[in-house]
């Protein structure tokens, strides 16, 4: 088991030593981010109704919020844990769908062109095949490494047991709703084919049913979790926190298919 103290919010060198390569794919997604921000000041062309540069910057902040979280996470940890096979396998695996996806986002944004539902050439339904799969991956690593976590530390933990059912969360309703938005022509459902009057920085539909509500909430069950628990008071006994944490988490659970099934109906998460 990991020692209690390691329960204690890391520095950025612990951080960074965790686990370097998703520490850096992390600089690397905000990096991108910071460069989509300014190129979208002086570039005007949009699409969608939105500016060409808003998805990267929005999966530069998603994509750099995963590999920071999954940063933060290493350090529950033992050092030998991500350095044999097994361990650099599974760094690997999101590191490189991560930053490939991220890439070609911001690579079809430079040209004006929409990277997810393109199927307009071989080559882009290739490519979102790919992203698909890609999308999948980092997903699916998630429990694994919720595995490896609840193996090294106290599972009576508040912390620990929301870190390790957010990523399993993450995985089933963040990949699940992914899957099936993924499958479908776009993510609107009875709402105007538009982001131009969407929710602002989300761009969720406010005329009808929006899928990215859902896997939204679904992708951050990994974030939501853990800061919950960190939020509880230090005071309060442990089966105090475990009893509030299992009901936050099967609100949340809820909620998220909740929003899924509103969305399936053509309704708009907030209305316009």
């Amino acid at each position: 088991m990991k020692a209690e103290s390691n329960l204690n919010w890391p520095t950025l060198g612990e951080l960074k030593d965790s686990q370097p390569l998703w520490y850096y794919a992390a600089g690397f997604n905000f990096a991108v981010l910071a460069f989509c921000l300014v190129a979208g000041i002086f570039d005007e062309r949009t699409l969608n109704g939105v500016s060409v540069w808003s998805k990267p910057v929005k999966f530069g902040l998603s994509i750099g919020l995963y590999f920071i979280t999954l940063v933060w996470f290493a350090t529950f940890l033992s050092r030998e844990t991500l350095t044999g096979t097994a361990g650099k396998t599974l760094v690997a695996i999101p590191l490189v769908a991560g930053v490939t996806e991220m890439v070609y986002i911001a690579i079809m944004a430079s040209l004006g062109q929409a990277s997810h539902f393109n199927l307009s050439s071989g080559f882009t339904s290739i490519m979102y095949s790919l992203m698909g799969v890609g999308a999948a991956a980092m997903v699916l690593v998630l429990p694994w490494l919720g595995y490896l976590i609840a193996r090294q530390n106290p599972m009576t933990n508040p912390l620990i047991l929301a870190i390790v059912a957010g990523l399993c969360v993450t995985c089933v309703l963040g990949g699940g709703f992914g899957s099936y938005l993924g499958g479908q022509d776009g993510h609107w459902v009875n709402a105007s084919r538009t982001d131009a009057s969407g929710v602002w920085l989300f761009n969720w539909a406010t005329d009808g049913g929006d899928l990215r509500v859902a896997h939204f909430f679904g992708m951050h069950a990994m974030h939501a979790f853990p800061i919950f628990a960190l939020l509880l008071p230090n005071n309060w006994g442990q089966p105090t926190k475990l009893l509030l944490l299992s009901g936050f988490m099967a609100v949340y659970t809820a909620f998220s298919v909740a929003t899924f099934i509103q969305a399936l109906n053509g309704q708009a998460f907030l209305p316009g």
